[in-house]
């Protein structure tokens, strides 16, 4: 069976249930998907102000049909330390923080046949992200 990526989240972001997003009509909403194909992922330690380890998955694959992205780097952090996501068109890479009590999810997830990351940006300047797979 084909996923069509495109319907699938044009039908998760019909679905949305926040306000004003809910009323936005998903041919609104800016999105870039990445159908996932490799993955490389990285533990560190830095020193600026303050010390601190890190732990990162970067992605990579090819774009769905309306979109540029080819790279998404899923960033874990404290739940203190977290951004917003977003794309970057320069580099063609969605970013994202996720609490890093997520990470073992997220590690599950990319064991999935059909992995896909998308962010959308909705009128009003809602952003949304999410690591979408398919077992």
């Amino acid at each position: 069976m084909t996923l069509d990526i495109e319907a699938e989240i044009a039908a998760r972001i019909a679905a949305m249930e926040d306000e004003p997003q809910a009323s936005a009509e998903p041919t609104q909403v800016r999105r870039e998907i990445l159908v996932i194909e490799d993955q490389l992922h990285t533990t560190a330690a830095e020193s600026s102000s303050r010390l601190r380890s890190l732990s990162q998955i970067e992605v990579t694959g090819i774009p769905s049909p309306s979109s540029t992205v080819t790279r998404g780097i899923i960033r874990f952090r404290p739940s203190a330390d977290l951004k917003p996501p977003y794309y970057k068109d320069a580099d063609k890479t969605i970013r994202l923080w996720l609490d890093i009590a997520h990470r073992d999810h997220v590690l599950y997830q990319l064991s999935h046949r059909k992995r896909f990351l998308w962010i959308g940006y909705w009128p009003g300047d809602y952003v949304y992200a999410d690591l979408h797979t398919r077992p």
